[in-house]
């Protein structure tokens, strides 16, 4: 089978007679390739009758070139030297010779720039092209690549309607014939260009437009006026690159044309062509942007600059001239934009998803199955271990696996509540945020990463039946952390190395090592979401150091290290002093791309780090990760990786991982920045491990038991992991038997501390949460009521209690705060159990209590105290608490079952008001009588923070009011409150950095697309 196509037109028979061919050799500056274009014209198969070298290279060249025609001239092979005006553009040089050269209207000027060569029969097949039909004025020949002409640089030009030059043939696609049949095209460029001598004289260039607008122009208006442009593709001219142009390489090429066809088009089709080239442009720009080519785009929305009136009609003006066809009798000519379409969807089809593989490619050397080779993958072996180990060490935690994927879990750090999406949401960024009455202390940046997967979870099949979605995903959580970091660190020890066995092995020392344990068995929040991103943000850090790194991994670590810096704020400053290292010590490209890491990384945290700014405390600590009792355990212990607590493996487990990383650093050879990186990982660590038990973290603030000191296990987390790839880097580094060796001891450090994690287990500090408000209380706390329960436990030094409702707030243990909104209740709440306040129920109930729940172990007398309080009655008991409900206030029989979050006061009646939102939040409508009050049961510094409005007009609050309170004038109102936002602004531009830095962490299509862009 045969790849080319044969002419199917033969040769046609020179006249005796024929035109007159004139060869006009343009040259300027230097002449290299000269001297070759006159000697492939003397060696042409037909001669030029009369060769013109129109020198413009000024006076100091002019010499050099005279020399050369001369040496190049004879009787036989008549050339001419004509000097003009120094840096002539060559297009303004022909036309000027042309229209002072005395030529006849039939004469052919055949036009060739130094740089391009014709192959022996060029002429004779552009002649014959020429003689096939009068009509013809302009013929145009095959360019091929100088160097190598085996390869295409055009076969004519080829556009749109509209201006879009479209590159057909690619740059350097092989010439196997494929081209060869086409014959009309809307224009084709200067070299090698043989034109009648009048359509020359009578068109020319417009200067305006350039070098390939120039040539497109020129085609276009010799088609109009009746002159066909043909392309020869049998006449082959070997071109450098600076000729033969058919395709916009730049910017200004690409708005040349555009103006081309606003210029051409007819006077009534120009504004809407004008309009078309606007929103294809934005368009095309905006899509380009969304498939990450930036370059692209930007050459795109250039094209806007060819949107030029002024300049279009003065081109128009200066090239008018009579025409003998309409713009229908060329369109044939043009590229539909169909095709220009398809190709742009293909492009995008290959951006989006890389092509798959054919059948012979990637072809395996074995016949297995791929379910057996999946359940022999290393991978799938590591993991489903982890998943042993944690069903084993789980034995002993409370309750049953599935309530606690229906409830969540409760214990050790995690604080029980029933969080939704919606209360994460306002925990998280409302100024007015928190349990109970709340108040507008900082926030962690978690609350809001978790009320996205939260949301989910609500609306899975049967998601609305789950107790607490948030203690759901918690609970989920739990159960697949360590198989999750098990995944983690197999995916990114490939940096390390490209044994599979190692990567399993430390795939298992990562998940069952250190604190690996104790973050699950404590209910440490933010160590599980450490143990799943650490591995994959400090992989990121080893590949944007490496020469093949991208900024779409540099970007992609800096959104894996905000988030790791959202739950556990002390890995992220130790991300942040790596990647500050690496731009020291690094190259230009890999600094960029550190910097990008440590940079945006804490930016994308937003208003998080003015928190930070007013309290460094909580840079040390995050959800779960702060400890509240003093540490028993001994420095020693703690090097080697024992935190103590529950799910602490024993200290010898760690002694194992600490010798496997020291005897990897020490086995290296040579030094390595991964290597290097690990122990200064590990150093950096290590001294985080031994500094934490003696940094108190509540000096000056609210006085808890004892210091709150950061969790050592959060320092472990990365120690475990440098140790890991040292011990990894170590193995891979050896060889022959000693490597073996060195695997097989990794592979029995791991077996060792996933059997100890799985002997010992996780205690059993956690349990599965159940609500122990009664069924009463919490329908009323999450209706239109919004009421609180207050939880009393009374204990040697006074009675504690503690303020539940419909509000959210940490979901683990993070800091002690001072409640200022809770200790507003606590002489009431005294009061009430005392019996000294007679009144202390009202009150109670003015602040939306409409429950208090007393531990059992209080008392007879305090019981006795509350069943002989006013508006307090008596409740069936539940988990632990004795429950009593409190009236709501007023005595119209009208009035609310129970106290509510917004009351209608008028007078000593009082009626509910709708409470849709947290914190009093609302939408709703009511109906007031003159002198009517809307009171708010939230703190008088709430109103701060919140904004009332009654049909759209803001209310201002009471004077000198226990709580906030708003007069009311006559009549139906639509009543709204809205808790306003924490920083606004900033807020929005946060989420616009968010969703900006996510796209550009999305890799698309293959490496070699993404290397054009």
């Amino acid at each position: 089978m045969t790849l080319t196509t044969a002419p199917v037109l033969p040769d046609a028979p020179a006249p005796a007679n024929g035109p007159v061919v004139r060869a006009v050799v343009v040259t300027s500056g230097s002449h290299h390739g000269l001297r070759a274009l006159l000697d492939a014209l003397a060696a042409s198969a037909a001669r030029p009758d009369h060769v013109v070298v129109l020198d413009t290279s000024g006076a100091d060249g002019s010499t050099t070139a005279a020399d050369l025609v001369a040496a190049a001239s004879t009787p036989s092979f008549r050339v001419e030297h004509v000097p003009l005006d120094a840096r002539m553009p060559d297009r303004a040089a022909v036309t000027r010779w042309v229209r002072s050269a005395d030529l006849g209207d039939d004469d052919l000027v055949w036009v060739l720039p130094v740089g391009c060569v014709p192959e022996p029969q060029a002429l004779t097949r552009l002649l014959d092209a020429h003689r096939r039909s009068p009509s013809v004025g302009i013929v145009g020949p095959k360019h091929v690549d100088a160097s190598d002409p085996g390869r295409l640089r055009s076969v004519g030009i080829t556009a749109t309607r509209t201006g879009r030059v479209v590159e057909d043939p690619p740059l350097g696609e092989p010439d196997q014939g494929q081209y060869d049949l086409r014959r009309d095209v809307i224009a084709v460029p200067l070299a090698g260009m043989l034109a009648t001598a009048t359509v020359l004289r009578v068109l020319g260039w417009e200067r305006s437009f350039g070098d390939l607008g120039g040539d497109l122009d020129l085609g276009w208006r010799a088609q109009l006026a009746g002159h066909r442009v043909v392309v020869a593709p049998s006449a082959r001219l070997r071109s450098v690159a600076s000729l033969g142009l058919a395709t916009a390489t730049t910017p200004a090429r690409r708005r040349a044309a555009r103006r081309v066809a606003l210029t051409r088009a007819p006077w009534w089709q120009a504004p809407l062509l004008a309009l078309w080239v606007l929103l294809s442009s934005i368009v095309a720009g905006i899509g380009l942007l969304l498939l990450k080519r930036p370059r692209a785009a930007a050459q795109v929305l250039a094209d806007l600059g060819s949107l030029d009136p002024v300049g279009g009609v003065l081109a128009r003006v200066r090239t008018r001239g009579s025409r003998q066809l309409g713009h229908r009798d060329i369109g044939s000519l043009f590229v539909p934009g169909s095709l220009v379409v398809r190709r742009a969807l293909d492009r995008a089809h290959e951006a989006v998803v890389a092509p798959a593989r054919l059948p012979d490619e990637g072809a395996r050397g074995d016949d297995s199955s791929s379910v057996a080779r999946a359940l022999t993958s290393p991978a799938v072996v590591a993991v489903v271990t982890v998943l042993a180990v944690v069903v084993a060490a789980g034995r002993e935690i409370g309750g049953d696996l599935l309530g606690r994927l229906g409830s969540g879990v409760t214990g050790g750090e995690l604080v029980a509540s029933p969080a939704t999406s919606g209360s994460l949401w306002s925990a998280a960024f409302d100024g007015w945020h928190g349990t109970g009455l709340g108040g507008d202390g900082p926030a962690s940046p978690g609350l809001a990463l978790l009320a996205l997967p939260v949301w989910l979870v609500e609306r899975l099949p049967g998601g609305s039946d789950v107790t607490s979605p948030a203690g759901a995903l918690i609970g989920a959580l739990l159960v697949l952390a360590l198989p999750l970091a098990a995944v983690s660190a197999y995916a990114s020890s490939r940096v390390l190395t490209t044994s599979r066995a190692l990567r399993a092995v430390a795939a298992v020392l990562w998940a069952t090592a250190g604190a690996a344990g104790a973050s699950v068995a404590q209910g440490r929040l933010g160590a599980l979401v450490a143990l799943v991103l650490l591995p994959l943000v400090l992989g990121g850090v080893v590949l944007i150091t490496r020469p093949k790194g991208t900024a779409t991994g540099a970007f992609a670590t800096a959104l894996g290290a905000a988030v790791l810096g959202a739950f556990a704020p002390p890995l992220l400053a130790l991300v942040v002093l790596l990647c500050v290292g690496v731009a020291v010590v690094g190259g230009a490209a890999a600094r960029a791309r550190a910097l990008v890491v440590a940079v945006i990384g804490p930016l994308l945290l937003g208003p998080w780090l003015v928190d930070l700014a007013d309290d460094w405390s909580l840079a040390a600590t995050g959800p779960g990760l702060s400890q509240w009792t003093p540490t028993t355990v001994k420095p020693l212990a703690l090097a080697l990786l024992h935190p103590g607590g529950a799910g602490s493996t024993p200290w010898w487990v760690g002694a194992a991982v600490v010798a496997a990383g020291l005897l990897g650093l020490l086995a290296q050879r040579r030094v390595r920045s991964v290597s290097t990186g690990a122990a200064v990982l590990a150093v950096l660590s290590l001294a985080g491990v031994l500094v934490a038990p003696r940094l108190d973290l509540a000096s000056g603030s609210v006085d808890p038991a004892g210091p709150v000191t950061p969790w050592v296990g959060t320092f472990m987390l990365p120690l475990t992991l440098a140790l890991v790839a040292a011990a990894v880097l170590g193995a891979q580094s050896l060889a022959g038997r000693v490597r073996f060796a060195a695997v097989g001891g990794l592979v029995l450090v791991g077996a060792v501390s996933a059997g100890a994690l799985g002997w010992f287990g996780f205690d059993a500090v956690l349990r599965t949460w159940s609500d122990p408000r009664p069924a009463v209380a919490v329908e009323q706390a999450g209706g239109e009521l919004a009421n609180r329960t207050v939880f009393v436990t009374p204990g040697p030094s006074g009675a504690a209690y503690r303020v539940v409702g419909r509000e959210t707030g940490e979901l683990a243990r993070v800091l002690p705060q001072a409640l200022v909104g809770d200790a507003l209740l606590a002489e009431d709440v005294s009061g009430l159990l005392d019996g000294t306040r007679d009144d202390a129920g009202m009150r109670l109930a003015q602040q939306a209590v409409g429950f208090v729940a007393v531990a059992e172990g209080a008392g007879d007398d305090v019981a006795r105290t509350l069943d002989s309080a006013r508006g307090l009655s008596r409740l069936a008991s539940r988990g632990g608490y004795d429950v009593w409900r409190i009236a709501a206030l007023g005595t119209s029989t009208t009035r609310a079952v129970a106290p509510s979050r917004l009351t209608l006061v008028t007078g000593s009646d009082t009626s509910a008001v709708t409470t849709t939102g947290q914190h009093g939040a609302t939408s709703a409508t009511l109906t007031a009588r003159d002198g009517d009050l809307l009171a708010v049961a939230e703190p008088t510094s709430w109103g701060r923070h919140a904004t009332v409005e009654l049909d759209g007009r803001e209310l201002s609050p009471v004077a000198d009011a226990d709580r906030p309170t708003y007069a009311l004038p006559a009549g139906e109102h639509r009543l709204t409150i809205e808790v306003e936002p924490e920083r606004p602004w900033w807020r929005v531009l946060q989420g616009v950095a968010i969703l900006v830095v996510a796209f550009l962490s999305i890799p698309f299509g293959t490496r070699a697309f993404r290397s054009r862009r």
